[in-house]
């Protein structure tokens, strides 16, 4: 049942004290938001927040943490209406309220909300930087502007605070940036070309092993789409969806409840990852198949008990052995169980009730919110189904969580000891290094959206395929590099480059006979800057409009009628490329999108037109020379491919010019 919400509406005939006495009685009388029966003189709001200081702590806080008791009535008004109205899951009001409270008892030794004004607003800003982290801050700092507003709008104090702003900026985020810092964090976000292939590996196997089941089906439908582990876990066992498109291509996926928005929706799979998500969710299917089977038999047998293959065959409320009691409760002995190892002492009627008392919480439900239950939830499994060493119980239930598949993907040592073996450990794997090899879930689901984005799909289908709700969401997962996301914007746009010059460059440059009777080979190109010497029979312009960086440039001194305003035209170009310099510099220090490689062009550029105008105004140098600028570092297309083929065969990697055939390679190709 919905909370029944209700707007206040202040009263111009009445003072701002009596506004604000009107606002406290209507949110503490008639809201029912955090429900009708609140005790509303409580310090904590249970699940909801804690009415304490700046700095207490949110577990085990003294009475003395509590606010001040002028300012604790206007708190939970403001913090009751605003969530009514405006629900969030990070409740950030909180934060405001404390850092105003502790401002004004600064200032005036009290907190009564009246005292507020510009002085406190900015020193409650202060505050939240001292004490919360940067982002945290920036919140709590949008908070305050809106308290502000509301109290003035709402006409509950004397002043208008209603044109304060935030002071505190936006931090940075360093994952959706460029250069060396930003891309380290990034590349420990996707998980490493050693551990996908180890898994897929293991998944070709096809292991009998139920942990080395779950553990790699599980990551093998993280590699299918950009899902939450959290969402795998909670899959219904009836999860596959197939439909014909309008084409008539049959499309294969499975149906999701998203933990950020698009209810019940539908994942697709790519068609060359169907058959890895097929045997993917058949290996879980089939391992879950006998706990489900007892869950549906609790749900409709609450008072029988459940006749597993290793029951007693005796009737229910006949006496049994210790061992028979054991025997039905899959256990090797009653020790350690908390009930009598004696023979004549239980029926399996009265072990029944010790079963039903130890099922999982919630029991029926795996998750009642998405209508989930153990008998229809593909992950539901026996207590101990993972660990053979302990003894599977054919009675009592359980499901996996996030940790339990995030722990067999990744080992713990203690002191050079490893004290917990992952998937990796069991068979044998480890980095090329020696180490061992680590993944964690959330891994995949970037490199999904990443390759999604590498694909070419729109922002707003990566949006609905990884069930977001705000497409900038989809900022955060994508972890192409700048050069990839340079060819890929030069793609779109032919007409745009990153690496030529700026400004429009003169179409229709003269050729005079004697600057081409310069050259000791005809064909020639005259450029701005001097004459091209490069072959065109042999392969086109490797460096179209970046003439002054091309080793192939021949600028010539002091002869022909233009030669003066060629070395001017060169000094200009060197002006500006300084001044472009100077840009890519702050802009390197600002850790700006791609600057690193514009940095690098600029740099290299300035420093090879001052050496061309020191040599063209150099007396030593005679006219007529030919000067022809290198550096070792010139690049051509043909230069490029050699250095590519030649690293990859160091690294002894496949090209990847189809990632998703490579997934399908990895993964196992023939399902094992």
């Amino acid at each position: 049942m919905m909370s029944e919400l209700k707007h206040f509406a202040p009263k111009s005939a009445l003072s701002a004290s009596e506004n604000l006495r009107e606002f406290i009685r209507l949110c503490r009388d008639d809201l029912t938001v955090f429900g009708a029966g609140i005790n509303w003189e409580a310090t904590s709001w249970s699940g909801a927040v804690n009415f304490t200081k700046l700095g207490a702590h949110s577990q085990g806080y003294a009475e003395s943490d509590r606010m001040d008791e002028t300012f604790i009535d206007f708190a939970k008004a403001y913090f009751r209406y605003q969530q009514g109205h405006h629900p969030t899951e990070t409740k950030n009001e909180s934060k405001a309220l404390r850092t105003i409270e502790a401002a004004l008892l600064q200032a005036h030794g009290n907190a009564d909300i009246a005292g507020l004004n510009i002085a406190i607003l900015d020193e409650a800003a202060i505050l939240a930087r001292g004490h919360y982290s940067p982002a945290a801050a920036y919140h709590c700092g949008r908070e305050l502007q809106r308290l502000a507003r509301f109290v003035s709008e709402k006409h509950l104090i004397s002043n208008d605070l209603s044109t304060w702003k935030n002071p505190i900026r936006k931090p940075g985020d360093i994952t959706i940036q460029t250069g060396a810092k930003a891309m380290a964090i990034q590349s420990k976000k996707l998980p490493s070309q050693e551990a996908q292939d180890a898994l897929a590996e293991i998944f070709a196997s096809n292991s009998s092993d139920p942990k080395d089941i779950f553990t790699s089906s599980t990551f093998a439908m993280t590699m299918c789409a950009p899902v939450r582990i959290s969402e795998i876990l909670e899959l219904p066992v009836d999860c596959e969806v197939e439909v014909s498109d309008s084409k008539g291509v049959v499309q294969y996926g499975w149906r999701f409840y998203s933990a950020k928005g698009y209810e019940g929706d539908i994942k697709w799979i790519p068609e060359v990852m169907v058959p890895i998500a097929k045997e993917a969710v058949r290996r879980i299917r089939a391992l879950t198949d006998e706990p489900r089977r007892l869950a549906a038999w609790v749900g409709k047998q609450p008072t029988r008990f459940y006749r597993h293959e290793n029951c007693p065959n005796v009737s229910d409320d006949q006496f049994l052995t210790a061992e028979q009691a054991a025997q039905a409760l899959g256990l090797a002995g009653l020790s350690n169980t908390g009930i009598a190892a004696a023979n004549g002492v239980h029926t399996l009627n009265s072990l029944w009730q010790y079963v039903l008392a130890r099922q999982p919480v919630g029991f029926p439900w795996l998750n009642k919110k998405k209508r989930i239950k153990y008998s229809n939830a593909l992950f539901c499994m026996s207590k101990h189904l993972l660990w053979n060493q302990r003894g599977t119980s054919p009675v009592i239930l359980w499901a996996p969580t996030n940790n339990v598949f995030n722990n067999d993907l990744s080992s713990r040592e203690y002191e050079s000891i490893v004290t917990h073996r992952s998937i990796f450990d069991r068979h044998g794997y480890k980095t090329r290094d020696g180490h061992h090899l680590k993944l964690t879930s959330h891994q995949a689901r970037h490199l999904i959206t990443t390759l999604a984005n590498r694909g070419g799909l729109s922002q707003e289908q990566i949006t609905k395929w990884a069930g977001r709700a705000d497409p900038k969401q989809n900022r955060v997962y994508n972890h192409m590099s700048e050069w990839e996301m340079v060819a890929k914007a030069e793609a779109l746009d032919t007409s745009l480059t990153l690496f030529g010059p700026k400004g429009e460059v003169s179409q229709h440059v003269p050729v005079t006979t004697q600057e081409v009777n310069l050259m000791e080979r005809g064909a020639m190109h005259v450029s701005v800057w001097g004459i091209c010497s490069h072959d065109f029979i042999m392969s086109p312009c490797e460096k179209f409009r970046d003439c002054l960086n091309c080793e192939e440039h021949v600028c010539v001194k002091g002869l022909g009628k233009d030669s003066a305003e060629q070395l001017m035209r060169i000094k200009l170009r060197l002006a500006q490329v300084e001044k472009d310099f100077a840009e890519a510099e702050d802009a390197i220090a600002k850790g700006f999108a791609g600057a690193d490689r514009w940095y690098e062009y600029h740099h290299k550029t300035v420093e090879r037109l001052r050496q061309l105008v020191e040599i063209l105004e150099s007396p030593q140098v005679p006219d007529g020379a030919q000067i022809k600028l290198r550096d070792g570092k010139d690049f051509s297309h043909l230069r490029r491919v050699i250095r590519l083929k030649a690293v990859d065969a160091l690294e002894h990697k496949t090209p990847d010019a189809n990632l998703l055939s490579d997934m399908t390679r990895m993964l196992g190709g023939s399902l094992g």
